[in-house]
């Protein structure tokens, strides 16, 4: 009866909201969204939302396919040397940018120079490049510090996307308010907070762009979202509220679309504190965590158990056994490690609603085997700055469970390992919150740096797999199953497995 009661006020509210006129007889798109637009810079951008909208104006030398798997974008080749030190490119010719500007290899140095500078969100993508060197006008040659056989990945993420070096020249860093690209899409007007309007490159290298226009609405409201797709006023919407999925279901005018993520959820334990240190502790952990009864209330049934460091779809995963719900095996982990009547602890987490959901859980699984502590939650941004100012010589020790997610946008494995459980990640380097250090582990990674080619890497990363399972730097959580809906007469827009989207081949039925 609530739900009833929900959608009408949503629609009064949609009604309500103001909108871009759309000319008679186009075929115009609006995509209603929970998160904002916060840039149109793709190396200035940290967040998936707009760095997906960024890919339907710019494009990068390589890109990912619906199951991210590495695709040639505007280059149409590469080589790589035996020691993944240099990486070289062939580009496609006879492409331009929307203002006209040839793309070519000096294109490419002025974007990527651009990047190296160190001022951007994303300039660290570049960090491992000592130069970059146009060979001839459609050749562009990466010279590496050191060994990254990650490199050709990176290259594909969104933050790498090339921008018209005359819009750069013309609007220096006020270019994320004028992003110029090579895409199917151009941008078109941007009210912040209101709406983003791309249209249609009638020109473009891959062929005929099929809507005319998309439009791009924050709409925080889980219920309002689904309200404007019912009353036909946006034919796509992300995230699909769970809550409000049988009424989705029950609409013969939408369609859902489920599909598993590359974003894992997994608990961090400050190994500094001495109980954490302990691998039977962190083991015990894990065989006291129900994790599907979390993923069933915490996250409405849209996850799947983390069945690895690694989540699948993810380029180099290798499966490993889960950790089955099992107190009487925690229970004499605990004991074996000397912890039988427990300790105590302080479980953080982000005040998001299902993730600190999922960190009550925890908490009150845990107390069954002695672990206990009062929750300490705080918005985001607070939260990752209190973890990432720890320092590895503090003399305070926090004795921390921390509610932790992390999603590779390179589709790569090292993305998940070397910030997260390498020595070398300690904050504030990097990501490895828990201070988590093993010579195995450091061994493997730096193996699958060390080449580009995949066997390689793929034989490096499924040793790591295997080694680091059973030693638990982590609570093994679960992978977020992504939810979106659109109207029936909708095709061609897709979720991507990072929490991105595609829209180059959008089309609308009459």
């Amino acid at each position: 009866m609530r739900l009833r009661k929900l959608i009408p006020a949503c629609m009064a509210l949609v009604l309500s909201m103001t909108a871009p006129v759309y000319a008679a007889g186009t075929k115009d798109i609006t995509y209603a969204a929970e998160s904002t637009v916060k840039s149109l810079d793709p190396h200035d951008t940290s967040d998936t939302y707009s760095g997906a909208i960024e890919k339907a104006v710019c494009q990068g030398l390589m890109g990912f396919d619906k199951d991210m798997k590495i695709i040639p974008m505007l280059a149409e080749s590469y080589t790589f040397n035996d020691t993944a030190t240099q990486f070289t490119f062939k580009l496609r010719k006879g492409i331009s940018f929307h203002d006209g500007t040839p793309f070519n290899a000096e294109a490419v140095k002025t974007n990527i120079e651009r990047m190296m500078t160190g001022k951007y969100k994303r300039s660290s993508l570049m960090k491992p490049v000592k130069e970059v060197v146009v060979v001839d006008e459609s050749t562009i040659q990466f010279n590496l510090k050191e060994p990254f056989g990650a490199f050709l990945n990176t290259i594909a993420h969104p933050g790498t996307l090339m921008i018209s070096p005359k819009a750069i020249a013309t609007y220096g860093d006020e270019v994320s308010k004028h992003p110029v690209g090579t895409g199917p899409y151009i941008f078109e007007e941007w009210v912040p907070g209101n709406f983003l309007k791309i249209k249609k490159n009638p020109n473009y290298w891959r062929g005929t762009v099929k809507v005319d226009t998309i439009t791009f609405k924050p709409v925080p409201e889980n219920g309002a979202r689904l309200a404007m797709l019912r009353a036909g006023q946006a034919h796509y919407i992300f995230p699909m509220p769970a809550e409000l999925l049988k009424v989705a279901e029950a609409d013969s005018k939408i369609d859902v679309i489920t599909m598993p993520s590359i974003i894992a959820r997994y608990l961090v334990f400050n190994t500094r504190y001495a109980p954490l240190a302990d691998a039977r502790v962190r083991q015990a952990i894990n065989y006291a965590t129900d994790k599907q009864a979390i993923i069933n209330i915490a996250m409405g049934g849209a996850a799947t158990e983390l069945d690895s460091v690694i989540p699948p779809n993810l380029q180099y995963y290798k499966k490993q056994k889960p950790w089955p719900f099992d107190v009487a095996k925690a229970k004499a982990l605990m004991k074996e490690a000397g912890y039988e009547k427990g300790f105590e602890v302080v479980f953080m987490s982000p005040t998001v609603s299902n993730r600190l959901r999922a960190m009550e859980m925890v908490q009150q699984q845990l107390q069954q085997i002695g672990i206990t502590g009062k929750i300490e939650s705080m918005d985001v941004a607070s939260y990752y700055k209190k973890l990432e100012s720890q320092k590895v010589d503090d003399k305070e020790i926090i004795p921390f469970i921390g509610s932790m997610g992390w999603s590779a946008s390179t589709g790569d494995a090292d993305w998940g390992t070397r910030p997260l459980i390498a020595t070398e990640a300690f904050p504030p380097a990097n990501a490895n919150y828990g201070f988590f250090s093993d010579a195995k582990v450091d061994g493997f990674i730096a193996a699958g740096l060390a080449s580009a080619n995949p066997e390689v890497r793929k034989k490096a990363y499924g040793d790591l797999q295997d080694y680091i399972w059973d030693k638990a730097p982590w609570g093994y959580l679960y992978t977020d199953s992504l939810i979106a809906a659109k109207s029936k007469k909708l095709k061609g827009i897709y979720p991507m497995a990072d929490g991105a989207f595609s829209v180059e081949e959008a089309e609308l039925a009459d």
